[in-house]
This record gives structure tokens, sequence and C-alpha cells, in this order.
């Protein structure tokens, strides 16, 4: 991305306290004259450690490479929620499920919460987003705040998944070219690749078909995600681990090209110097750790919690990585801190703005963070340790991670490390009491909500069977 000019420097980024808390805009809910465009792109089920920007071996990502020289990378990104819907709901408000009020009953983004398009656009930005995944479709409430929403799974024409991501990027090439410079912007895009089933493009397909991919253990083709290869994403006459990694691999750099195709017209645009460019991912995978196949959001291991996070801003330094725990519930507070816009109250993130902006260090790092699933599983940790509640009907049960001596997070240490581990359990359940407070004060704004999901358009119900997340479809 191009570098900023000089005319685009600190004086577009917002002034901070010590702390690190933003100090509020002049004049709350309205964008400054010099606004600056944001644009978020988000790749689904991305793990952080199959980019070459956090050090992977395969030249997967070399646009996404080129991205983060030009400004900040997060080593230590996680997903606060490691499934898609639940995950952009946080993403979106900022804000846990206790207070948004997501949960199985209303597997939405209740309409309650202030977006990070909707507080733009009521600050006069125009605001735009392309997806791909029924998960993130306008009657589950993702649309709020945006003046353009293309589901590109609602086009019959877009047959296959990279036909979408092409249309994606199409779409934000052209809007970049014909945005105005008399008005802001917010543009989400949002790309499926490499959600399974990994079937990339060519060259995709045979890129990493090398002599890795032909080896290691063969997995038996089985009915669920563990044990071996869901019977689902086989392919036949291909029985090895290393095969399907390689496919996910190639699925990043199709993904990878898409996105060099945006940052490139970015690059072109006379706006490029008064915008900010945030990438992501929702959550990452499980590629047969803990004996979990080729899916996510069961477990709250880091092959489903870690992610990666680039932020790209005019004027911060360049070439900087940050060693400061991330959480995609920063990801509403840090770009409206960038925008110069005030915050929605109540939020569970903090803006990792000043980390980007910041020249002498660290600027800011949160002493540990916190994670859900829709299994009922919530999490701390810190770069040590990490600790898991899981609901049973006997009650809560607890096991200790040692990251540092374990990284896999294969041994429960609860057992011999009893100080380390009350001092953890008690992280959670404190945690967990805090949830409950605040849910206490969500519900009404919950009640009157309709439950459940509505029903789901043809197009959408089969483009979730493909992605594994329903069995039939009516016909």
């Amino acid at each position: 991305m191009r570098r900023a000019a000089a005319v685009a420097s600190a004086s577009l980024l917002l002034a901070c306290t010590p702390s690190g808390k933003p100090v509020p805009s002049r004049s709350p809910g309205r964008a400054s004259a010099d606004g600056l465009n944001v644009v978020l792109v988000t790749i689904d089920t991305l793990r952080a450690d199959h980019l070459g920007t956090y050090g992977y071996k395969r030249r997967t990502s070399p646009r996404i490479d080129a991205l983060a020289r030009e400004g900040t990378v997060f080593d230590a990104a996680y997903t606060y929620w490691p499934k898609t819907r639940g995950s952009f709901v946080m993403i979106h408000t900022g804000r846990r499920p206790s207070q948004n009020g997501y949960g199985p009953n209303h597997p939405v983004l209740l309409g309650f919460n202030p977006t990070i398009a909707e507080v733009l656009q009521k600050a006069g930005y125009a605001t735009a987003a392309f997806v791909d995944n029924p998960n993130v479709a306008a009657q589950y409430g993702y649309s709020k705040g945006f003046d353009t929403y293309r589901q590109t799974w609602e086009e019959k024409d877009l047959v296959t998944e990279m036909d979408r991501a092409r249309a994606i990027t199409e779409s934000a090439v052209k809007y970049i070219g014909e945005a105005s410079a008399a008005k802001p912007f917010f543009l989400w895009l949002h790309y499926v690749n490499p959600h399974a089933p990994y079937t990339p493009p060519a060259p995709f397909d045979t890129a990493f078909l090398d002599a890795e991919a032909a080896s290691g253990p063969r997995l038996p083709v089985v009915a669920a995600f563990h044990g071996g290869i869901p019977r689902q994403w086989a392919v036949g006459g291909q029985d090895r681990r290393n095969y399907y990694v390689a496919q996910y691999d190639g699925e990043i750099a199709a993904a990878d090209q898409e996105v060099g195709r945006v940052l490139s017209a970015l690059e072109a645009s006379p706006l490029a110097p008064r915008t900010a460019v945030v990438l992501t991912s929702d959550h990452g995978e499980s590629l047969g750790e803990h004996d979990y196949y080729f899916d996510h959001g069961e477990d709250l291991f880091d092959p489903c919690l870690a992610i990666p996070l680039i932020v790209v801003v005019p004027g911060a330094p360049r070439e900087r990585r940050s060693a400061s725990l991330a959480s995609t519930l920063d990801l509403l507070p840090t770009i409206l801190d960038a925008a110069k816009v005030s915050y929605p109250p109540d939020l569970a993130g903090t803006s990792l703005l000043p980390e980007v902006v910041s020249r002498g260090g660290s600027a800011r790092s949160s002493p540990r963070l916190y994670a859900q699933n829709e299994r009922g599983l919530t999490g701390a940790f810190d770069r040590r340790f990490k600790a898991v509640a899981a609901q049973g009907d006997s009650g809560q049960r607890f096991a200790l991670y040692d990251r540092e001596g374990d990284p896999g997070e294969t041994r429960d240490v609860s057992g011999t490390l009893p100080e380390a581990f009350r001092e953890w359990r008690r992280a959670v359940e404190l945690f967990i009491e805090q949830g409950d407070r605040e849910w206490a004060r969500t519900r009404p704004l919950v009640q009157g909500h309709p439950e459940g999901e509505g029903k789901m358009t043809p197009e959408a119900c089969e483009k979730m069977r493909a992605l594994g997340y329903v069995r039939d479809c009516p016909r």
C-alpha cells in the first residue's frame, strides 16, 4: 500500500490519554472534515500461522505480507468467538454475548446494538459491504448501517466460490474507483476462502502439492470431525492429512490474490493517503490438532482462536510488530478511533490505535484475553497460561494449559501447578459472574425479538450445505 503523504499525518489520528483510552471527538457521532476512509478485509477461517508474515514457509500470502510491511502486525491476535456468525456479532458490536444478546435463542446481530457501519454512517460516512457466507446474511442483522450490502451467494450466476470471490473484488475495485473525496467511506469485504471444503482454483490447486503434501500419516474417512477426514470433505484417492493442508494453503493463496487486486486499486487511487486498511479473520481452523480435522468452533485451542491482524493507518510507522494481546472485540473501537468518531457505550474491547501510531514502543497491553463458544466453553488466557471452563451436568469443569512449556495445549496442568490453577480458575469464575450481571441488564433488551433465525433462502441454504453447516435443504 502506498506510503501516506504528509497531508495524511498524525492530524488524522485521534489523540489518546496516557491510559490509551480515546479522547472523545469534538462532536460526538460526527466525522471530522478530514475523515479517514476505512477498508476492513476479513478472510474466513484464516489461521495466522499459515501466512508468510507470521513465519509460514509456503508462499501463500505475498500480497498480504506486503500489506503487513506497510503497518503494524499483531502477533498475538485472537478471535473472541471461533465461529463465523457469533464472531461477526462481536466484531461489529465490540461487545460480548452477555452485552449484545447473541446466543442459541437469538443467533443474530440484534438491532439494539450500534455497529461499526451504523456509527460511521451516522457520522457522515458512505458504507458498503460485499460479502460471501450466508452466516452474515442481511436477515440476521449484519447489513445494519450499510448503504450497500451485496450478498454474493444469492446471485445464481456466481456458481463457484471463486466466482463469488472475484465478484467481491470487482465490486470493491469499482467502489474505490468511484468513491468521492468529499465523503469518507467504510468498506467491508468478506471472502469465504479458505473455509472447507478446500477446493482452490488453478493454479493454486497444485501450487503446494509438493513432497510434504504426499507424505504424512494416512487417515480414515469418518462421519464427523474427529479421528480422520470428514466424509463431506473427502477427496477420492487422497487420505493424507498433508494433502488437505496443502489445499487449504492453496485457498489462502487464491484469497491473497483477490486481496492484492483490491490493494492495487487502492494504491492507484488518489484516496490512498487518506485510507486505513484492517485485515483479519473471524476465526482459525483445526487441521488435525487435538484429533479435530478441518473444522472450527468446537474448542478454545489456539488453532481455532489465533488469527492474523494487520492494521495500516496513514502517517503511522511502517514495519511494526506488536506483541500486545489483541481481540476481535478491539476492532470496533480501533476503527472508530482512527476515524475520529465517538464510541458507543459499554464496549468490551479497547482501541489498538495507540499501539499502531506509537513510535516509542508498546503503548497498550491487556493482561489477559477471554473467549467463548457455542458449546458453553469459557476461556481466559495470556501468553503463558490458558484456563478453560466447561459447563457439565455436575457443574463446571476446569482445565489449565501451560502454553510456554506445551504450545500444543495437550496437557492439563491444573493438578501439577495448583497455585496457578487457583488464580486462573478464579479469573474465569469472575468473568462468568460478570457475564451473569451483564445478562441481567441485557435480557430486557432481548425480550420481544423473535427467537431463532428465520427461514433461509434456497440459495443461502445450498451454500450453507456446501460449507457443512446444514445437512439437507428443502426441495
